[in-house]
């Protein structure tokens, strides 16, 4: 029997991280244009950070913080800006905003492959 169900836990961590960069980043593009605006992002996901506070809270019988809800954003430093004070580049968001999605679908490839071998266990069978 599975004792250990971590890993779904950072799975939702880690999509809950993506979808909260790309509403970090929907805002740097909407505000593009406006004057003085900076540019904003958040720290990295670390899959290793979370798993580990997974199974420490495991461990002690408390539920699972996501390491999301204590996630700030903090303004990108860029090497230039517009003539209005804004640092937004449109195409390092949209760099960004693939980095993100890409970590999302990894997220969702994680958890649907971990409850496929959850069904296996239990089932027999995948489908």
């Amino acid at each position: 029997m599975v004792a250990d169900l971590s890993i779904l836990k950072v799975a939702s961590a880690m999509a809950q991280h993506a979808a909260m960069r790309h509403r970090v980043l929907s805002e740097n593009m909407a505000n593009a244009d406006t004057p003085g605006f900076k540019a904003r992002d958040i720290p990295a996901f670390d899959p290793k950070e979370a798993l580990k506070q997974a199974r420490r809270n495991a461990a002690e019988g408390q539920p699972f913080a996501s390491p999301v809800d204590n996630l700030r954003p903090f303004e990108v430093e860029t090497y230039e800006s517009s003539p209005n004070g804004n640092t937004v580049s449109v195409q390092e968001q949209m760099v960004s905003a693939t980095d993100a999605q890409a970590q999302h679908q990894a997220a969702l490839t994680i958890y649907r492959k971990s409850m496929d071998l959850l069904r296996l266990s239990v089932t027999g069978r995948i489908r």
